[in-house]
């Protein structure tokens, strides 16, 4: 048991997984950063409100476990600095992170790229954490993941960069496994963690939490009254109930493994449609793929330089 499970481990997998995630989460990483650019002034600027004593601390007692220790640090000596210097290095900052997600994204310097923008990243959601959604902690580590792993092997600037010096020749597209296996384990737990923290939850179980969710202006993309559809929100609600605790196990039955995945996905189209979230929904369908046949990837992304 203990040579299998090493094997499945450390053995190698096709690299297309990966390679889409580069692109789902450096996606994310950018369009992300450049939707915040006008607003960058009043969310992060040298005199935001997020430099303040009082906010300082919130975020130090109340949030500052969900944040990398370097990032808060880098933070810390970011406000001993005067407002308009702060903001000029603020904004050179910025801008390094639109330039890092967009070279991950494309895979150029892929993992210099990739742990430069993480890197970035943390440290603007150290600076304002109340300004993002859970997303913004959990994206980290996955992308962590796709660094590790080689996925700039196909499908990259790297891999242009690469044929153009040494010819036609085709780069291995099998790569260690670990990394994504890391990313596998992180997806089951997180169902596993969401799905049993409800369990005792009556308003699941009574529809009340998803029609809240559809409803409430802060999450709803909808305008219009849901009572009469309070039947099938109710049948919904159960569904996803049952569904994500059971995937923790579900994903890692081979027969079950690719409607399990596929069933989540569609979970999640429905409530990116349906609720605003930020880019939580991306992240996990990008998790996702990892579990799907390798085949069916293959079929999306051709191993090729």
């Amino acid at each position: 048991m203990s040579r299998r499970l090493q094997a499945w481990f450390l053995d190698s997998v096709d690299v297309q997984p990966m390679v889409l995630n580069r692109f789902v989460l450096g996606g994310v990483l950018f369009f992300h950063a450049a939707s915040r650019v006008p607003e960058f002034g009043a969310l992060y600027g040298g005199a935001s409100g997020a430099w303040s004593e009082p906010y300082r601390r919130l975020v130090a007692r109340f949030l500052a476990e969900d944040l990398a220790a370097p990032a808060l640090w880098s933070v810390s000596l970011l406000a001993e600095v005067g407002p308009e210097f702060r903001h000029a290095i603020l904004i050179l900052l910025y801008a390094s992170l639109l330039a890092s997600s967009l070279a991950f994204m494309t895979g150029f310097s892929t993992r210099i790229a990739g742990a430069i923008a993480i890197a970035l990243h943390l440290l603007f959601l150290a600076i304002h954490p109340l300004a993002h959604y859970g997303w913004a902690s959990m994206l980290a580590p996955f992308a962590l993941y796709v660094v590790l792993s080689r996925a700039g092997e196909s499908y990259s600037i790297d891999a242009w960069r690469r044929g153009r010096r040494d010819g036609a020749t085709r780069p291995d597209s099998r790569v260690p496994a670990w990394p994504m296996r890391l990313m596998q384990i992180h997806v089951a737990v997180m169902y596993f963690h969401t799905g049993f923290a409800r369990i005792d939850d009556s308003d699941w179980l009574r529809g009340e939490v998803l029609f809240e969710a559809l409803t409430r202006t802060l999450f709803s993309r909808l305008s219009i009254d849901l009572e009469f559809f309070m039947p099938a929100l109710l049948l919904l609600s159960f569904a996803v109930f049952v569904l994500e605790p059971l995937s923790a196990f579900l994903l890692w039955i081979p027969r079950i493994r690719t409607l399990c995945a596929l069933a989540l996905i569609a979970m999640h189209v429905c409530l990116e449609i349906l609720t605003n979230v930020g880019w939580w929904n991306f992240i996990m369908i990008g998790g996702l793929l990892t579990f799907l046949p390798p085949q069916w990837i293959a079929r999306l992304l051709p191993s090729r330089t």
